[in-house]
């Protein structure tokens, strides 16, 4: 979401209270246990509040070795499990981001296993109206060097490095004929300041009296939920029965939304359980209803009546997934079960399947400018199904990289929704399900949306003092 984070605003006040009071009888006691160990103040303020609220707090090491920069030390403390905590020190100046923050693009690097040497980038999104698309670059586009510095085995991570510094890209782009590369000139990209709008794309597809609806959605974001809802109604009042919702790059975003959106694609009641949240044994166990997570954070509509409104009549939802897809996202497939079936089409998703809350020093003068984000509640739908820290495995396993060059998003030669059609009936004779393999034999080695969604926030709820 662009360094947006996601919140979940909590109004479980006892469990605030109680995590409140936890912390000033754990963190004192800590303190004095801290002392033996000789860490230096921002280390022990770490250790201390990892001990009140990290999910894996009773595994945390016994004696850690003292650092002096508190990021490393912050990762020694991590459980073997734990991918995704991190830590911000504003302090630290970042200057890498990602060709998506930067230029509102991303991209993979595929390798030619017919010459082990031979690479190419290939263009696999485009925000509508950002810098790439205004420069003209299309998802499926090929390219074969940024600045002058072609894709090879030995600079690949060179190659990735300039396209998140946002100082200006120049890519030799080329076009595939006949299983070769062919020169096609090149374009230059320069950072203008844009906005990610996560709906991209509507479109009805049809076949006699059935007509299914296909929605490419790329974030959860709270301020958006009346486009998204709004989006919804409108394939609803064209007709359709069936709905395909492609996630395949979306990195997660606000809980909230996400009630919304499975509010109105299934049949639930306001009461009805949502989500779980587990903690560890200070934390305990939450049970957040559809309307409870939804008055989470004060976007609009806050109403489960009003969300309503724009509620599909569907006995079944297709979700088009890849290895980027994250953290809500994933909660949606997850979390959308119990009340609907969800059939996955893609690969597996990423394996976000916790929460987290920010911890700051509150101290008065401050005297740590430091951000943990630990993990702190494992995710539960309604029958209690989670654990997917591996990942959701696809219903059909389908690769988008099976065709190239890639299909633009609703184009129904696209491998993922070429099966969902497929599934649904809903392709004409002329449509047929793709069986031509790629001219090349291609290995995909790096997606820049993996790796940007890999980095972005998981779901976060509001922030609980530690002192």
């Amino acid at each position: 979401m662009g360094r947006i984070y996601n919140s979940i605003h909590l109004r479980d006040r006892t469990l605030v209270v109680f995590l409140i009071t936890l912390s000033f009888t754990i963190a004192s006691g800590c303190k004095k246990e801290n002392q033996s160990i000789h860490l230096n103040e921002a280390n022990s303020w770490i250790l201390d509040s990892m001990k009140v609220y990290y999910f894996w707090k009773d595994q945390l090491p016994v004696r850690p070795q003292d650092h002096a920069r508190p990021n490393p030390f912050f990762k020694s403390l991590l459980h073997t499990a734990d991918r995704f905590s991190f830590l911000v020190n504003p302090d630290e100046e970042k200057k890498e981001y990602s060709s998506f923050a930067w230029y509102g693009f991303e991209y993979a690097f595929l390798e030619n296993k017919n010459q082990a040497e031979e690479f190419m980038g290939t263009v696999t999104l485009v925000v509508p109206e950002g810098p790439a698309h205004r420069s003209g670059l299309k998802r499926g586009d090929f390219f074969t060097a940024v600045n002058g510095l072609p894709l090879r085995r030995i600079n690949l991570e060179e190659v990735a490095k300039i396209l998140r510094l946002g100082e200006g890209v120049d890519l030799t782009l080329a076009n595939l004929v006949s299983g070769e590369l062919v020169a096609a000139g090149s374009m230059k990209i320069q950072y203008t300041r844009h906005s990610e709008q996560p709906v991209y794309l509507t479109k009805i597809f049809n076949l006699g009296s059935k007509n299914a609806g296909y929605l490419f959605y790329n974030q959860f974001s709270g301020k958006y939920d009346y486009q998204i809802l709004d989006s919804l109604r409108m394939l609803r009042d064209k007709g359709i029965s069936e709905l395909i919702l492609d996630l395949r790059y979306n990195p997660g975003g606000d809980v909230s939304t996400t009630a919304k959106i499975a509010g109105a694609l299934s049949h639930a009641t306001a009461d009805q359980t949502f989500v779980i949240y587990q903690g560890n044994k200070n934390a305990g166990r939450r049970v957040s209803s559809f309307q409870k997570t939804i008055y989470e954070n004060s976007f609009q509509p806050q109403s489960f009546a009003e969300v309503i409104n724009y509620r599909l009549s569907l006995s079944r939802v297709i979700v088009l997934t890849s290895s980027a897809t994250a953290s809500a996202a994933e909660l949606l497939i997850n979390n959308l079960r119990p009340y609907v079936d969800v059939i996955q089409i893609g690969t597996t998703t990423m394996g976000k399947d916790m929460a987290s809350f920010a911890i700051s020093d509150l101290r008065n003068p401050k005297r740590l400018n430091i951000v943990l984000h630990p993990l702190i509640f494992k995710l539960y739908n309604a029958q209690q199904a989670g654990n997917y820290q591996e990942g959701l495995k696809p219903n059909y396993e389908v690769n988008e990289f099976s065709l190239l060059p890639l299909k633009a998003f609703g184009d129904p030669e696209d491998p993922l929704l070429n099966k969902a059609l497929e599934i649904l009936g809903l392709y004409a004779p002329e449509m047929k399900t793709l069986q031509s393999p790629n001219p090349m034999s291609i290995n995909l080695k790096y997606q820049s949306s993996v790796i940007r969604n890999y980095q972005h926030p998981t779901l976060e709820i509001n922030k609980v003092p530690v002192h």
